[in-house]
């Protein structure tokens, strides 16, 4: 075995200088081929984006790390100078809020999409994450079955107005689901009922589409993630405190629809949360 020179300072710059990091974005202006690296809560997968529109993106796995008799010719791209595997037929729509990284672009095979021979465990291993991730982005948020949830343990309108000190009128209409119960309300009420804050939020009136689409804009991935460190959270559950929360300090204010708005409520919610010490 042949001894190699060590490695030089100028050697290490010189590799330095060839050698592109991945960054984390704050805000991602996504194009079919690019390869991102997405990740949400524990799941993470390296995928090649296929197609953007204004809500989500579709994007496909992509491994470098594979056996090749086991996939067809024009499943193949080269990616960063080595032979990469695109699974097109696995592609998915997630919400732009989970590309974590770029990590460049690939040129994307031509031709129609194949079924590879694979076995089924293995096609789990490979995409799963991705399918996990896809769930999350496409699901709707709010079940709308809070009076259900409440009943089911005996809970009355009563009793959450003496845990919020707040009017009857306003629980009533809670249980009425025309009203979301906020984050600190959960906290709060989860003190007295036998609910978990996190159960409370998800049975809350079904999120307005327009308040889902605008907080998966890539935009909102670094204030949430920072909040969920604060919290010792998950992304999941942040990111639903931070929609109810904002949606909820827009119905005091007047409940303004406008796409500004909602912007601006969202805004000032996550502000208020990230400069909270409690």
């Amino acid at each position: 075995m042949t001894d190699l020179p060590p490695l030089t300072f100028e050697d290490l710059l010189a590799l330095g200088r060839e050698v592109r990091i991945p960054r984390p974005i704050e805000s991602a202006s996504p194009e079919p081929g690019q390869v991102w690296r997405v990740s949400w809560d524990a799941d993470s997968s390296l995928t090649v984006v296929l197609s953007v529109d204004d809500a989500s993106l579709l994007v496909a796995p992509i491994f470098t790390d594979f056996d090749p008799v086991m996939f067809e010719d024009d499943e193949f791209a080269i990616f960063a100078g080595c032979e990469a595997l695109v699974l097109r037929r696995y592609a998915r729509p997630i919400a732009p809020l989970t590309l974590d990284a770029l990590f460049g672009t690939v040129t994307l095979p031509d031709g129609e999409i194949t079924h590879a021979v694979i076995d089924a465990d293995l096609e789990q291993q490979m995409t799963e994450p991705l399918n996990r991730l896809s769930q999350w982005s496409t699901q709707g948020e709010g079940t709308g079955t809070l009076r259900e949830r409440f009943r089911s343990v005996g809970v009355t309108a009563r009793q959450i107005a003496s845990a919020l000190n707040e009017p009857l009128t306003v629980a009533a209409q809670i249980l009425r689901n025309a009203r979301p119960v906020t984050p600190n309300q959960a906290e709060t009420l989860a003190l007295t009922v036998p609910l978990t804050p996190d159960e409370i939020l998800e049975s809350n009136p079904t999120l307005p589409q327009q308040w889902q689409r605008e907080l998966h804009a890539s935009s909102y991935r670094a204030p949430i993630k920072a909040l969920a460190r604060q919290l010792h959270k998950t992304d999941s559950d942040t990111w639903r405190s931070v929609a109810y929360g904002a949606l909820a300090l827009a119905a005091r204010q007047g409940n303004d629809q406008a796409p500004e708005s909602v912007r601006a409520r969202i805004d000032s919610y996550l502000q208020s949360e990230l400069s909270s010490d409690d």
